[in-house]
């Protein structure tokens, strides 16, 4: 709700106030609530950074410092019996993106030497939620992107990459 004060110069005072329709404010929080809390259903939402949103699937280059990608869902879960964790992507989950990215992109890839695709347990590096971790970049992702890689991305509203990391795949 805002008020706005107008003609007080000249003796005059108008108030208004304006305040949004009540179908806005009831969309507004239909769409927070229907925001998942956990990140591993493959659809975009609010990645903790205002403004940025996640995506996971298979990312393949498009053009100079663009890949495209489409959206999976995504399930972590442990491989056999080796407590090891890694992730499967299922089903499509939306329409394919192209996420352009810059220089200053933060890309963690899984193999311990940057630029080359993933060789396995145990020459990979990775975290406790099965993310890469060794820090590339944005050269070495364009050189992996000729084949296509298993990523999460976290991008903004304008479809820059701010954040890639490659996926441990079982």
């Amino acid at each position: 709700m805002r008020s706005v004060l107008l003609g007080a110069a000249t003796g005059l005072a108008v108030l208004f106030t304006v305040v949004p329709p009540a179908t806005a404010q009831l969309t507004t929080r239909a769409a927070q609530a229907a925001a998942p809390e956990a990140g591993n259903t493959g659809n975009t939402w609010n990645a903790g950074h205002a403004g940025n949103r996640v995506v996971y699937g298979w990312a393949v280059r498009s053009g100079n410092s663009a890949f495209s990608i489409t959206p999976r869902r995504a399930v972590r879960g442990q491989v056999g019996e080796s407590g090891l964790l890694a992730w499967e992507l299922g089903r499509k989950a939306g329409a394919p993106l192209t996420i352009r990215y810059t220089g200053r992109l933060d890309f963690r890839q899984v193999n311990r030497t940057c630029g080359r695709p993933s060789a396995g347990y145990p020459y990979d590096t990775s975290d406790r939620s099965a993310y890469g971790t060794r820090k590339c970049s944005s050269a070495h992702l364009r050189k992996l992107l000729k084949d296509r890689i298993p990523v999460r991305v976290e991008y903004t509203g304008a479809l820059v990459a701010v954040k890639v990391r490659e996926l441990v795949l079982p």
